[in-house]
């Protein structure tokens, strides 16, 4: 049997652990006796979900996951929209070796084709690609055909090949992946951290 998981969610831009698909996918899991998974916990954005700081977000994902080489190595991140950004910003910061099981980015991004002003420090900022690859045992971007902030799927996918060396699954629907439930993250999940 696979060893069990430590599975850290960080809820998108503005929303909380009780909101969206994030406690709906934890009583999927739950249910799923086969599947590897500890525990469950959200890291909601800090100081405030409304304005979120990149220092205060990375150093929030970073105490809720340690540093113990061991726990890395069954840490299961999964980022939702500027959630991806706090975790690879995580493991781009991280020392070398500190190889956590695998990160899942939904609607995961490095561009925006029209950004708001509270994310636009998360573009123009930059962060370490090579580490935060390096630190990731396998990067996964699930990413919709339909999602009006990145509307050009296919260049997401290269994009992220080319910086991240991450594997990208694009879905028709639902956009953003801002459903109270989302099959396509379930599923998502169970292929990429149920191996």
């Amino acid at each position: 049997m696979a060893e069990k998981l430590r599975i850290f969610v960080i809820p998108m831009f503005a929303y909380g652990g009780d909101q969206l698909w994030y406690g709906w996918l934890k009583q999927r899991l739950e249910a799923r006796k086969k599947f590897p998974m500890e525990s469950y916990t959200i890291v909601e954005l800090a100081p405030e979900k409304e304005k979120p700081v990149i220092s205060d977000c990375v150093t929030k994902l970073k105490a809720a996951i340690g540093s113990k080489k061991e726990d890395l190595a069954r840490t299961a991140i999964i980022g939702h929209s500027i959630g991806a950004q706090v975790a690879l910003r995580t493991l781009s910061e991280m020392p070398a070796g500190s190889h956590i099981n695998g990160l899942l980015c939904v609607a995961g991004w490095l561009k925006l084709d029209v950004p708001t002003k509270v994310v636009r420090p998360w573009l123009d900022i930059p962060f370490d690609e090579a580490r935060a690859k390096a630190n990731a045992k396998r990067i996964l971007n699930v990413i919709s055909g339909s999602d009006a902030n990145q509307m050009n799927a296919l260049g997401v996918q290269e994009d992220w090949d080319k910086r991240l060396g991450a594997e990208v699954k694009i879905v028709r629907e639902p956009g953003h992946f801002s459903n109270a439930e989302e099959e396509d993250v379930l599923n998502a999940t169970l292929d990429f951290f149920g191996k």
